[in-house]
């Protein structure tokens, strides 16, 4: 199952959402949580919806907005978002309500917002878009899993073109129930997060969307996404065990390792997991293949793979690497394939491979 990226968007801690590639200037923040820098909403939606709108939806329409302007405003057959948290923050808001006012609900919104749903139903809404519309929440498969969707739906016609996304949002409660276990780094810098070698990472939150099709129109040079795989190893995997499910997933799409030219890895800092990654880097992929990061720049949280899309379909595009993504530079001239690999405390693992060519 193949599809282009026809158009893409993200609302991410880096400006990402006013420029198509990568940010000259890359944000740094001494934190352990890193927050979007947000687009001027009213630009591009109604500012009187805007008034009672949570902050998660904002930044989904406003990323799922940008990505239909700047597909030509194609009107999508389908829109598939994952999500790992939903809306939590309006879910508090309204179960405190419940809480605080006996079981009196004082007003409907906070629920009605508070669904995992709600940002693909209101794209739909302000589109006027009655076409399928489901929302996946798979924790750190929900991205994938809408992903997979759409490529199904694009392999059961070529013409079709879906609006897919991921988006998460990082609220204090949040961080203070996963702080009790540890999963937070203490503030630093965001651009030193490999360096402190120490347990926990930091938090983060984004929100990114793609138009897919597989349509034959598209015939120049195109960013494709050659497929998608997940596995879920509950009481953790050996290398061995990720080794044979990355082979088999890449020779699935009829490409060796060999042949890879970069792989984008969600090294996350955490000395605990993150030696996954090191330990692929050196006896898998080896030497030739660009090895790559990037949740120093988008934070960790359970989408955080649909930002590491943007950013990969940016770079085999421009054909550009800045030196603030690369951990090791390959020893090939070009990037026209790259793998994304990503995992969850060593339980669910993501792989995705591009490709810059031909449909």
């Amino acid at each position: 199952m193949r599809a282009v990226i026809v158009a893409q968007s993200a609302v991410s801690p880096q400006h990402t959402h006013d420029a198509e590639h990568f940010p000259a200037v890359v944000n740094e923040v001494m934190a352990n949580r890193l927050t979007c820098i947000e687009p001027e909403y009213k630009l591009l939606i109604n500012p009187m919806q805007l008034r009672r709108m949570p902050r998660i939806l904002k930044m989904g329409l406003a990323a799922s907005q940008l990505c239909v302007n700047r597909s030509g405003g194609i009107r999508p057959d389908g829109i598939i978002v994952g999500t790992g948290l939903g809306c939590l923050d309006n879910l508090e808001k309204f179960l405190l309500e419940v809480l605080n006012t006996n079981e009196r609900i004082t007003s409907v919104l906070p629920f009605i917002n508070s669904t995992h749903n709600a940002v693909a139903a209101q794209i739909a809404l302000i589109q006027q878009n009655q076409n399928y519309n489901v929302t996946y929440c798979h924790r750190g498969f929900s991205f994938e899993t809408a992903l997979l969707d759409a490529l199904m739906m694009i392999n059961e016609n070529n013409e079709n073109h879906i609006l897919t996304g991921g988006i998460d949002e990082c609220t204090n409660d949040f961080m203070q129930l996963y702080s009790y276990h540890g999963m937070w780094k203490q503030p630093g810098s965001n651009l030193e997060l490999l360096s402190e070698k120490t347990n926990g990472t930091i938090a983060g939150e984004g929100a990114a969307f793609f138009m897919l099709s597989g349509s034959t129109a598209y015939t120049g040079q195109q960013v494709i996404i050659e497929g998608v795989h997940t596995f879920f190893t509950p009481d953790g995997a050996t290398i061995a065990e990720i080794e044979a499910e990355i082979s088999s997933f890449l020779n699935s799409c009829r490409v060796g390792k060999n042949n890879l030219e970069g792989v984008l890895l969600g090294l996350n800092g955490d000395i605990k997991h993150d030696a996954v990654f090191y330990e692929l880097m050196d006896n898998y992929f080896g030497p030739d293949a660009e090895s790559l990061y990037y949740k120093h720049l988008c934070g960790e949280y359970y989408t955080s793979s649909a930002f590491a899309l943007w950013l990969g379909s940016t770079l085999l595009r421009d054909k550009q690497i800045p030196t603030m993504v690369r951990l090791r530079k390959g020893k090939l001239n070009a990037l026209n394939n790259l793998l994304i690999y990503n995992q969850v405390n060593n339980t669910e693992h993501t792989l995705m491979l591009l490709s810059y060519g031909h449909l």
